[in-house]
């Protein structure tokens, strides 16, 4: 990086200061010269600087030529989150509330991008309004589509229903593409008023219905990244290899914990581990915790091909029956992971923990550590449980460090309940597929003991870390998550009301430190899941950040990640920071306000990285469970109701699978939707159908390509 690029960075670190905590909400150039005591003939570069803020949406221009910080000036910037019906939510940048955007008020925006918007004085009762003002970067020009004919005229409509319209091409650009196959078109012209986008086809994905097509659409349309690029693997060949290990540890002087049993214990099907555990058992009843990590940073270097593509990539990305990874399979299977039986260097964390679960003491380690066996969750939980014999592991004397494990895990998890973590955790899908990624099977799939326990262990350690980084003031990407606002628990508290939960009924108000009460109360009840998944819909989406504003979900005032850096971009970067903070230079104040600068960019491209990752891993479980229910045509379930529209009813089956009653299906009368109370009652029979109510279904249509299943009404009489 370049001393002109450092001083840009560190000089938008001090824009952004002045302007956050002047008393006014914004200041002509003038104002901000002096404000930063710059002299008159820098006047020129801080103009630069700042024209490049607005531009990038850091900063607002008033019509009156001064310039602030978008929030103090009721501006948002944020991604747009489209719909089928032509209006879009803002996911605002700084996590508060979303804000709804009608159609006329989009400008020319669509679903992706990324954009500012005004706030809308007039508030309604229900929603925040917003204008879009400026579009700061478009999320997608390539959409994929099918193509259609009209006439002499071709179109393609949009395979994701998030972009209305259509866009017009010429069959010119792809001669072999007929009416119906699957193109990608990239938009050329965006659509204006009456006028549709224009644009032209870039490539010919094929008919429908064939495998090689569905896996085509399916990449382009949720934009997974390919193979990782050819500098990335000549960089690999100049990486140290496993021979190397014991020379780097020497050299570096790493500590020497290849003596402490560890072990890692991970799913069946797994290949990259990040972390390894170990416990002792201390006098006095305390316990001392090892969470030890690859040690990523050591191969992955700052500003280089590797480093580069990753931050591009941000996650890996977990689809049913593939991975894509973050990192190639050299590194995120070989050399990084931390296989049984081999040394590998990582960084480690020793807590020692009282036995009340209250941290006394943790140290930080760069370390070389040799993992004594490789555990699966269904080996420990089957242990746990007393279904599975001691013989099971190569070592027998494991069973002595996994009881303590699953005590001092128990003991985490009870303080953790106690300081008002809310317990969001739903049942997963289980799918099993054949080798052609057909699903032969779907089940629900709840967390066991084996899988709390490295969990426990996993966001104990990361908060460990997040507040030893904060209290010596180093920079740190941190995991946040705003509290709800006032607005969604109103609903939630009426939505409740409706369903009869009486966990709510003598709550007038709710506030976000009832909501523990709230899931407590509902244990054990028919509803329990459905209120879980309404709590977890009203609170806002956790990402990252480069300031420490709090994790709500887990009640903790300090949170990040560090326990993953082979899956996730970010604890790669809070490896590298405690790892300069552990080496004898440490950070120069200069380096330290340079990679704070920084920080920002790096926590805003992780999160958009996380959400798309999250939004094709849900699709690609969704078509799953449609390609399943393909079979099932014609066969009855019971399900419970999780969703009342004015177009249908959405009821979850046992199994996971989601589908939906359209009201054309309910033909036994004359259904009116009531959207405060999220029900449809018939007109004639006052039947009703609303949220928490069991029904019987019966599945009438399911299509893969769009990861839908329909029910209708059940009865045997």
């Amino acid at each position: 990086m370049t001393k002109q690029k450092n001083a840009a960075m560190i000089l938008r670190e001090k824009i952004r200061k002045l302007l956050k905590g002047h008393h006014q909400k914004s200041l002509n150039l003038k104002q901000i010269l002096s404000g930063l005591k710059m002299e008159q003939r820098d006047k020129s570069i801080l103009r630069d600087e700042i024209k490049k803020m607005v531009n990038e949406g850091e900063l607002i221009r008033t019509d009156s030529g001064r310039f602030g910080i978008p929030e103090r000036l009721d501006y948002l910037t944020g991604v747009l989150e489209g719909n089928r019906k032509g209006f879009a939510f803002l996911r605002p940048e700084q996590e508060r509330e979303d804000v709804y955007i009608s159609p006329g008020n989009l400008n020319e925006a669509a679903h992706g991008d990324r954009v500012i918007v005004r706030l809308s004085q007039k508030r309604s009762r229900r929603r925040r309004e917003g204008t879009v003002m400026g579009i700061l970067k478009r999320g997608q020009r390539r959409l994929v589509g099918a193509l259609h004919r009209e006439g002499k005229r071709y179109y393609v409509i949009p395979d994701d229903q998030r972009f209305p319209g259509i866009i017009q091409v010429s069959r010119k650009d792809m001669p072999q593409a007929q009416a119906g196959d699957m193109v990608v078109a990239e938009i050329k012209k965006w659509a204006q008023g009456s006028q549709p986008s224009r644009g032209k086809i870039v490539e010919h994905i094929g008919p429908p219905g064939s495998f090689r097509t569905e896996q085509l659409t399916f990449k382009h349309k949720y934009d997974l990244p390919g193979e990782h690029p050819e500098q990335v693997f000549k960089e690999l060949e100049t990486l140290p290899g496993e021979e190397d290990i014991s020379r780097l540890a020497e050299d570096q002087k790493r500590t020497d914990l290849r003596d402490i049993k560890m072990v890692t214990i991970d799913d069946e099907q797994a290949k990259d581990f990040d972390d390894a555990v170990s416990v002792e058992v201390l006098p006095g009843g305390s316990y001392r915790l090892g969470v030890h990590i690859a040690d990523v940073s050591q191969y992955v270097r700052e500003g280089k091909p590797l480093d580069r593509e990753a931050l591009k990539r941000g996650t890996s990305i977990y689809l049913v029956g593939r991975a894509i990874h973050m990192l190639p399979s050299l590194l995120s299977e070989n050399i990084c992971s931390l296989q049984a039986e081999k040394d590998r260097l990582a960084v480690s964390v020793l807590m020692d923990i009282g036995p009340e679960g209250q941290l006394k003491d943790a140290r930080f380690h760069a370390s070389v550590i040799r993992v004594n066996e490789r555990l699966t969750y269904q080996q420990v939980e089957g242990y746990l449980n007393g279904d599975g014999p001691a013989s099971a592991f190569k070592d027998s004397s494991l069973t002595n460090s996994l009881d303590h494990m699953d005590k001092l895990a128990d003991l985490l998890r009870r303080r953790r309940m106690e300081r008002g973590t809310l317990d969001l955790d739903l049942p997963e899908a289980r799918i099993e597929i054949d080798d052609e990624g057909v699903p032969l099977s779907i089940e629900k799939r709840e967390m066991g003991r084996s899988e709390s326990l490295i969990e426990e262990f996993m966001i104990y350690c990361n908060e460990t870390v997040a507040e030893h980084l904060a209290e010596k003031e180093l920079p740190c990407i941190y995991r946040i998550h705003a509290v709800p606002t006032e607005e969604k628990l109103a609903l939630l508290r009426q939505t409740l009301t409706l369903m009869n939960v009486q966990a709510v009924a003598n709550m007038k108000e709710l506030k976000p430190k009832h909501l523990k009460t709230l899931l407590e109360k509902s244990k054990g009840e028919k509803t329990e899941r459905l209120v879980r998944y309404l709590i977890l819909r009203s609170l806002p989406q956790a990402c990252y950040s480069a300031s420490n504003d709090g994790h709500f979900g887990l009640a903790s005032n300090c949170y990040c990640h560090f326990t993953s850096p082979i899956r996730r971009y970010p604890d790669l970067v809070v490896h590298r920071v405690l790892k300069k903070h552990l080496s004898p230079s440490g950070y120069s104040g200069e380096k330290m306000k340079r990679l704070q600068s920084r920080l920002p960019a790096i926590a805003q491209q992780s999160s958009e990285r996380e959400r798309a990752a999250v939004e094709a891993e849900r699709a690609s479980i969704e078509i799953k469970k449609a390609q399943y229910m393909e079979q099932k045509v014609g066969e009855v379930y019971t399900g419970i109701i999780n969703g009342v529209t004015n177009f249908g009813v959405f009821v979850e089956l046992d199994n996971t699978v989601e589908g939906m009653i359209p009201v054309s299906e309910l033909s036994d009368d004359y259904y009116i939707y009531d959207e405060r109370a999220a029900m449809l009652t018939g007109e004639r029979s006052r039947k009703t159908y609303r949220l928490g109510d069991t029904l019987q279904v019966q599945v009438i249509r399911a299509s893969r390509e769009e990861g839908k299943v329909a029910f209708a009404p059940y009865s045997d009489q």
